[in-house]
């Protein structure tokens, strides 16, 4: 059984501690999501926090959920788009013929998924490590322009964003699509 189903269930039954676990596992990832749309982190974190909030109030009707991952995808999303239109923001405006709401968001909640299982693999990276891979991988900067923000030698920046890429690999062999971009780096 998948562990957020599993949670799900134990939370039905009132396990604070589950539920707990099902907030730390999920809450960055919901407020990820939602920051797509409501674009302020403030925003985010309150309407999320209010999902958990009225997840744990209906958790006597989570055992009809079949896929408790995407019930609280959907959650979200539309508290968020419920807080755009009380803020008398515009909502986003879809072009239904090349992109349906529902397209959308599985491309964001598959997103937000493979964000979360780079970062926790990131995690596990020696501190220079992931420093030096977030540099050069994520925000896209030059071997010189690292070495010279971390004041290192131009071969530290090269041989420690090697050295985080295999340690990645090793990391993430069970994702073929994470493994692959890491051997396009």
């Amino acid at each position: 059984m998948d562990v957020t189903k599993h949670l799900f269930l134990l939370v039905k039954e009132g396990d604070e501690k589950a539920f707990r676990l099902l907030f730390d596992s999920l809450y960055p990832r919901l407020c990820a999501f939602s920051l797509n749309f409501v674009h302020e982190k403030f925003d985010t974190e309150e309407i999320v926090g209010d999902v958990f909030v009225k997840l744990w109030r209906k958790r006597g009707k989570l055992d009809k959920v079949e896929h408790p991952k995407s019930y609280l995808y959907r959650m979200c999303y539309n508290a968020s788009m419920d807080f755009i239109k009380k803020k008398g923001n515009a909502p986003i405006r879809l072009n239904p013929k090349t992109h349906g709401t529902s397209t959308i968001m599985k491309e964001l909640i598959i997103e937000e998924e493979v964000h979360s299982i780079l970062f926790k693999a990131m995690d596990s990276l020696p501190k220079k490590c992931r420093r030096v891979f977030e540099l050069s991988c994520i925000e896209g900067l030059r071997y010189k322009d690292i070495a010279e923000d971390l004041q290192i030698s131009l071969n530290t920046v090269k041989s420690q964003r090697s050295r985080a890429i295999e340690l990645l690999r090793v990391q993430l062999k069970d994702y073929s699509f994470l493994y692959l971009l890491l051997g396009l780096l």
